[in-house]
């Protein structure tokens, strides 16, 4: 027979359950309580690391509409910059034309009083030639 039932069986029970117990209290538990901990950390640093995931996409979310907000108001003060601009051209022409046709009212003024000046004084050199050629031809057939 293999098995026998004696008093070393009892001995062998008591000493296998305080070896069990020695083993739990010095290895096992520690073990297992590491274990815990390194779990414990492990989600904490997850948790961690999610919040900062989170953080950074609500930093960048804000970063995006800031440069949209800023890209727009760029934009309209592009646009408002335009405009004035050609406001400001539009008027120098204005200007530039009204002076222009200013110039050239005074330009044709002139010519018309030199062109008036001249032709009086054409007209008394006509009458005067004209009277001078009738002396000559009428004092040239008294001879």
């Amino acid at each position: 027979m293999l098995l026998q039932i004696n008093s070393t069986l009892f001995f062998q029970i008591v000493n296998f359950l305080l070896l069990i117990w020695i083993l739990n209290k010095l290895m096992f538990r520690p073990f297992l309580d590491l274990v815990e901990r390194r779990k414990e950390e492990t989600e904490g640093t997850r948790k961690k690391a999610e919040s900062a995931m989170d953080r950074a996409e609500s930093v960048k979310g804000t970063y995006n509409a800031s440069m949209a907000e800023a890209a727009a108001e760029a934009a309209v003060l592009s646009e408002s910059q335009k405009k004035a601009g050609r406001e400001e051209g539009e008027r120098l022409i204005g200007e530039a034309r009204s002076s222009s046709a200013a110039y050239l009212d005074n330009a044709r003024k002139e010519l018309r009083a030199g062109l008036d000046q001249v032709r009086k004084q054409l007209a008394g050199q006509s009458a005067d030639l004209a009277g001078e050629i009738a002396r000559k031809i009428l004092g040239g057939n008294r001879r």
